[in-house]
């Protein structure tokens, strides 16, 4: 996989993208004022850092408040690790709504996904029924996540 060149970020596209790390609701007028820009400086780059991919409009659901009372981390290893059976896994799991994340990881497993389901019950009706048909499916693990003390989307580098 080839990595993009980097995109340079002045002090301004910096402070701005602390704002809306910050909180992502602050309007264009609550950022322009917090970086020293007007209304049309700030909206056009914005548009430069969306439309560069830099960053990201996203709607983050809190799952307990609509009651997906379990998050789990599952760490899948396939049966064999070709570009297919992962290309094939990947489509397989990306289809399940309770699949949030997919990540292909290097280590002593192939995918680490994260699960949000109702209760134990549905977790375990995903695992017995959805990811039993996936033949690819050497081992599965699973990590119940307790707390989430930290969650963040993001940082920028020095």
């Amino acid at each position: 996989m080839a990595i993009e060149p980097q995109f340079e970020l002045d002090r301004i596209d910096r402070r701005i993208i602390e704002c809306l790390l910050e909180n992502a609701s602050f309007s264009n007028a609550e950022i322009a004022d917090r970086v020293g820009l007007t209304a049309a400086p700030l909206s056009r780059r914005l548009a430069r850092l969306y439309n560069s991919g830099i960053i990201r409009q996203a709607v983050i659901i809190d799952a307990a408040r609509v009651g997906l009372g379990l998050q789990a981390y599952v760490e899948i290893t396939l049966d064999r690790t070709t570009p297919q059976v992962g290309d094939r896994f990947i489509q397989m799991v990306a289809r399940l709504p309770e699949v949030v994340e997919i990540h292909a990881v290097a280590g002593d497993f192939d995918f680490l996904l994260k699960i949000s389901v109702r209760d134990m019950a549905d977790y375990k009706r995903l695992i017995w029924q959805e990811f039993d048909q996936l033949a690819e499916i050497k081992t599965i693990r699973s990590t119940m996540v307790f707390d989430s003390p930290k969650i963040s989307y993001g940082h920028l580098p020095e």
